[in-house]
């Protein structure tokens, strides 16, 4: 039996037929029935149950189909993973960052190492943080840049940066001329956040469950512009690092460093199953040296 005689295998117990098997498969009924009695004479066992509504696995063939979907899995898997070194090789290299990183970095960085290494073409994408270490464990991309609270075993992770989190309130608040606050202390008052796509919104969780408090959540938004906005409109207050503080703010708002002093820390992180490449070595030490000014 091969790759494609388990394929067949898999798509008939899938469709509960043969002849709609078939058709998925771009094959012909006898085809498919050919490749099912090869892999029931190899196996020594009947694999199909068939009966006029159609057919079904039989206990031989339950076992078998589990091991030919982690099989043919695995194959997919392998290919997949020499297809991302070989674009690796030849200069080609995908970036994922959580919003906000590149802003912090500024489009020098890409810029820069696009003057460095002129032959690598790097292909950067943003989204919500939780969904970084996603694409990354799904082979979407080769490296990423992501803030983290606790770290994925299936991946490796090196610091780049921190960058500490302040409260950010409006005149109107009892806490505009304060030096500092507590979480349990600005509970009195409402709070705009970004949701729970975006790790600064665990990274407050996790403080509140800490410090037994709890915040009242006026809103839960998907960008930090909302938080600013109702922020400046006296509405709430918010959390934020310095960097968007400067972009965001006007002089109707303050920064106030919290008593607990969160950190938002950013990583640069790759899958711990693929080899360290040229290409990937070039933008890590890269990456790194930017994080200690040594580029």
């Amino acid at each position: 039996m091969n790759l494609r005689d388990m394929d067949c295998f898999i798509m008939v117990c899938r469709k509960q037929s043969i002849s709609a098997a078939a058709e998925a498969l771009f094959m012909s009924p006898q085809g498919v029935s050919k490749a099912i009695r090869r892999m029931e004479e190899e196996s020594g066992a009947p694999l199909l149950d068939r009966a006029t509504s159609g057919v079904s696995p039989t206990a031989y063939g339950k076992i078998f189909l589990a091991a030919a979907i982690k099989i043919t899995h695995e194959y997919d898997d392998t290919l997949k993973k020499i297809a991302d070194l070989k674009a690796q090789t030849n200069g080609y290299l995908r970036l994922v960052s959580a919003f906000g990183i590149l802003r912090y970095l500024s489009p020098e960085f890409v810029q820069g190492f696009s003057r460095l290494c002129p032959s690598i073409h790097l292909d950067y994408m943003e989204y919500p943080d939780i969904y970084v270490e996603e694409n990354l464990l799904n082979k979407q991309y080769d490296v990423g840049m992501v803030p983290y609270l606790r770290q994925n075993p299936d991946l490796v992770y090196e610091p780049l940066f921190s960058k500490e989190i302040y409260f950010i309130t409006h005149e109107g608040s009892a806490f505009f001329e304060r030096n500092e606050v507590s979480v349990k202390e600005i509970s009195a008052e409402p709070f705009v956040i970004e949701n729970s796509n975006f790790l600064i919104h665990h990274i407050m969780e996790s403080i509140c469950e800490r410090e037994r408090a709890k915040l009242d959540i006026y809103f839960n938004t998907s960008g930090f512009s909302l938080c600013y906005k109702l922020c400046k409109d006296g509405e709430a207050n918010t959390a934020s690092m310095d960097f968007i503080f400067q972009d965001m703010s006007s002089g109707a708002l303050r920064k106030i460093p919290f008593r607990e002093h969160p950190m938002w820390n950013v990583a640069l992180v790759r899958r711990r199953d693929m080899p360290l490449t040229e290409t990937m070595n070039k933008f890590r030490d890269y990456a790194l040296g930017w994080r200690t000014g040594g580029i």
